[in-house]
């Protein structure tokens, strides 16, 4: 395909999943609010409501990513090469994902959001995989943008886990639920700290600590056991990432 023409079916990508986003709260699709619907599944999992401000972040990001891919002069760059025409694979299957969510498909949510999972991370291999270090530019509208979108999907995929299991009737609200949602923040801490150590990326447990300190504040003291996991989740991947800080002396992800 021709980087021009990648380069517009991107565009135009970008531009469905935004107005999907807000055609689905704005009409909304199927009556239901975002809101609607987490008070219809209230799992433990799910962080106080301020943290989903970070799909702000993720779209400014998505279209920084945009328009640099499709400037003459940076179409046919390995990096923007590298995302390829995947990036419009995700808008659909993100597009998909809130057609279902709305309409109650929870089930089929999970397989969608499992399958722009492994979307992402195939866009975060390709351009890990770059022999390249890439500029500044590559860094911040390529390297950063699908670092924490991919990140912010790995959380999503935790939460769409336990929504399913509330909807079939295996996970209630009591005991057995806040242990599991233990184990879940356990996994994604894991998962965040062995990404941290084997890719240098900092940006990606960042956005797991911010996700378990919205657990925490969602929960305070009620169950207090989530709030003390979530926080000191949190804490695990800041001190860790401090002290590779400390013993680098710098910002890796910013300088590879």
């Amino acid at each position: 395909m021709k980087s021009e023409t990648r380069a517009y079916i991107n565009i135009a990508a970008v531009a469905v999943v935004l107005l999907f986003n807000y055609l689905s709260n704005a009409l909304p699709l199927n009556n239901l609010t975002q809101t609607d619907i987490n008070e219809m599944y209230p799992v433990l999992f799910t962080p106080a409501s301020y943290v989903f401000s970070i799909w702000g972040l993720i779209y400014v990001l998505l279209i920084c990513f945009i328009v640099y891919q499709a400037l003459p002069n940076y179409r046919e760059n390995p990096f923007n090469e590298a995302v390829g025409i995947l990036f419009a694979v995700t808008a659909l299957l993100n597009v998909l994902w809130l057609l279902a969510w709305h309409y109650l498909q929870i089930a089929l949510s999970m397989v969608i959001m499992v399958l722009l999972l492994l979307v992402l991370i195939a866009i975060y291999l390709r351009i890990a995989n770059l022999a390249q270090k890439g500029g500044l530019f590559d860094r911040l509208f390529v390297k950063l943008t699908f670092s924490i979108y991919l990140a912010w999907i790995c959380v999503a995929t935790l939460a769409n886990l336990n929504i399913l299991l509330y909807d079939v009737g295996w996970l209630g609200l009591g005991f057995g639920s806040a242990l599991f949602t233990v184990l879940m923040i356990v996994i994604g801490a894991l998962v965040s700290l062995a990404i941290f150590y084997w890719r240098r990326d900092y940006a990606f447990p960042l956005v797991f600590a911010w996700a378990f300190i919205g657990v925490g504040v969602r929960h305070g003291a009620d169950p207090v056991l989530l709030a003390i996991a979530g926080w000191t989740a949190a804490a695990a991947i800041l001190f860790f990432m401090g002290w590779i800080i400390a013993r680098t002396r710098g910002w890796p992800f910013l300088q590879k």
